[in-house]
């Protein structure tokens, strides 16, 4: 019964205390007049200025790249690199040409595009942007944290795959398809 007693208590005062503080607020508050309200305007600076000072905004240099929006930390959970570096890749060594392939070397970030010879022992080669990194898997460049940079060597046969490769003729993987297709009737 105390205990009752107390808890109302306790909720009449807290009642009483919003009532007088919202009712106090509602009255205006009266400021007394400022004589001197308006001499900030006539204020004259004691230093002498011979020049007028200029605010320049600071510059970012064009090269900083803003990798704020790319979760996790560049050159720790992604390759940084602004151009392919040079790497012991070679074409020689896939399975199939024509074919595209992860440069391991460069934590995947560069890929090679294996074909007749032309751009020499290793291919034509492409650097996939900061944050991104070739998905061997999609052949194509994809966020760093979907992309296992180890097992890209174990899935260069996928270059096998007439129907996941883009650089085997159309022909052929049409052929492939109406090879695969099967009618079934019930």
């Amino acid at each position: 019964m105390l205990r009752v007693s107390c808890n109302f208590t306790i909720l009449l005062l807290a009642i009483l205390l919003a009532i007088t503080y919202t009712t106090s607020l509602q009255h205006p508050i009266v400021v007394e007049d400022y004589d001197d309200y308006n001499e900030h305007q006539n204020f004259q600076p004691i230093v002498k200025f011979d020049k007028p000072i200029v605010v320049k905004a600071i510059e970012k240099s064009e090269k900083q790249q803003d990798f704020s929006k790319i979760p996790g930390i560049p050159g720790v959970d992604f390759p940084l690199y602004h151009t392919v570096p040079p790497t012991s890749f070679s074409c020689a060594h896939v399975p199939f040409v024509p074919g595209m392939y992860a440069n391991v070397e460069t934590g995947c970030q560069a890929y090679h595009i294996c074909h007749d010879g032309r751009e020499g022992h290793q291919g034509a080669f492409f650097l996939c942007t900061n944050g991104t990194l070739f998905n061997q898997q999609e052949f194509a460049c994809d966020w760093w944290y979907n992309v296992n940079c180890a097992d890209a060597p174990y899935l260069y046969r996928l270059n096998l795959d007439p129907l996941k490769n883009p650089y085997i003729p159309k022909k052929k993987q049409e052929i492939i398809r109406k090879q695969n297709m099967r009618i079934v009737v019930y």
